[in-house]
């Protein structure tokens, strides 16, 4: 190995996240605009009782990022669900699992993509109009910019973390001495509040589903591991850590917007910031609407750098061409890049991806249940593996998992299986169409 070679490894090793810089890309990868938001939409179902739901849902996503904490151990390198599913279960469930991923991955970034526009638009009102320019524009600087190699794309993405964690972290420590005062000025009470004419149950469900999709990209992680340093050890690490510290801001986010609203949350079409400036004064809301744009352009930044890597793994792992995983001197996956971004620019054009983007939703349990199963698989495939985290209790957080997961997509609505079995058919078809009849079980550990 010369020096110039060596010296372009080494500078592409240190262009990767460490462990706190995964840890602020997990959290960057699952808060978004939506959190300020919530407030407003899981109160109508139960009122203040939504806090119990919210903390359930927190505890039911622990049980789903430990499963992937564990499967991540065995790995190092990008692909998260369709790596551990083709290890466990062969190349055709990998295929399907890493073909729905990415078609998963494209359709939220688009929407994503939109979602930025939009709340652009709203902070600066004269560029009503330019939705679709605005978002196109950000799609072309983002492919970019990670061309230009990783390491201008992290430094933006945890720029991007810190700064929007600013109005979160302060919005969540205020809270904490507000939530008293909420109390005695009865704005929990009653505890329980039900919509007229519907019941408990589809409360809980309704309020559950919309809870947990504000968790939704804990598994990113997992994905671009191979862009994180030494990630065998350090992904389950920032895939357990990043959900509790987003799971505690969530918490304190809803109860102080409670504890400063009670019912007038219904009232306000911006929660957060209603509640912001009721602690703090008016510079509140500033700093909770840009606090929003930074979120989803952070949102935006991260999806950029791990949905064509996860086409690329597909790639890598020859279930799609391997041109797909072709990368340029800075290591950047330039094919998967360009594809991944024609991709998204048609479902901006097309104006349906908001639609899409409800399926996109469901499809991501085509990562969780594979991801679940495989942690009981690999368990037995290689009980001498040592990994940096296992799930205790033997197999019943991952059946527990399933379960959770299956009462998640019919939570939503019973059509999401019929929409998921097309999914399959259509990714079956796929695998057909590229490797014909060789169904076979990988029995190999990717080292």
């Amino acid at each position: 190995m010369n020096g110039a070679h060596k010296q372009s490894i080494e500078e592409q090793e240190k262009a990767k996240f460490s462990f706190s810089g995964a840890t602020l890309y997990g959290i960057n990868a699952v808060i978004g605009s939506g959190i300020f938001l919530l407030p407003q939409k899981i109160y109508s179902g139960l009122g203040p009782a939504s806090l119990a739901v919210m903390f359930g849902v927190a505890i039911l996503v622990m049980l789903l990022s430990a499963c992937l904490a564990e499967t991540a151990g065995y790995f190092d390198k990008n692909g998260g669900a369709m790596q551990y599913s083709k290890a466990a279960f062969g190349d055709f469930v990998g295929f399907n699992v890493g073909i729905l991923g990415w078609a998963v991955t494209v359709i939220a970034w688009a929407a994503m993509l939109a979602g930025f526009a939009k709340i652009f638009i709203i902070t600066f009102p004269a560029f009503e109009g330019y939705n679709l320019p605005i978002s196109i524009g950000m799609l072309i600087l983002l492919s970019l910019m990670n061309i230009a190699g990783l390491k201008t794309s992290k430094m933006f993405t945890l720029t991007a973390t810190v700064a929007k964690l600013i109005p979160i972290v302060l919005f969540s420590l205020f809270a904490i001495f507000f939530i008293s005062g909420g109390v005695s000025k009865g704005n929990f009470t009653p505890f329980l509040q039900l919509e007229s004419g519907t019941s408990l149950f589809s409360s809980i469900s309704s309020t559950a589903v919309y809870i947990f999709y504000g968790f939704i990209g804990f598994e990113t992680m997992s994905i671009v591991a191979g862009e994180m340093r030494n990630p065998e050890k350090n992904v389950p690490r920032a895939i357990l850590g990043s959900i509790s510290i987003v799971s505690v801001l969530y918490m304190l986010i809803i109860a102080g917007t409670i504890a400063m609203l009670g019912g007038r949350i219904m009232q306000t079409g911006a929660p957060v910031q209603d509640a912001f400036v009721e602690m703090i004064g008016p510079i509140g809301a500033p700093l909770v609407s840009y606090g929003a744009l930074i979120s989803i352009a952070g949102l935006n930044i991260g999806e950029s750098i791990m949905v064509p890597r996860f086409g690329a793994a597909l790639a890598t792992e020859k279930l799609l061409p391997e041109g797909l995983g072709k990368t340029n001197s800075k290591n950047a996956p330039v094919i998967a890049i360009i594809i991944s971004g024609i991709f998204a620019f048609l479902l901006l054009l097309s104006g349906s991806f908001e639609s899409l983007a409800t399926f996109s939703v469901v499809f991501r349990f085509f990562q969780y249940i594979p991801t679940a199963l495989a942690a009981i698989k690999l368990r037995k495939m290689y009980p001498d593996k040592k990994v940096t985290f296992r799930v205790p209790f033997g197999s019943v957080i991952p059946i527990l998992a399933v379960i959770v997961s299956i009462l998640m997509i019919a939570g939503a609505s019973m059509m999401n299986f019929v929409w998921g079995a097309i999914g399959l058919v259509i990714a079956s078809g796929l695998y057909f169409v590229f490797h014909g009849d060789k169904l076979h079980k990988s029995k190999t550990l990717p080292h």
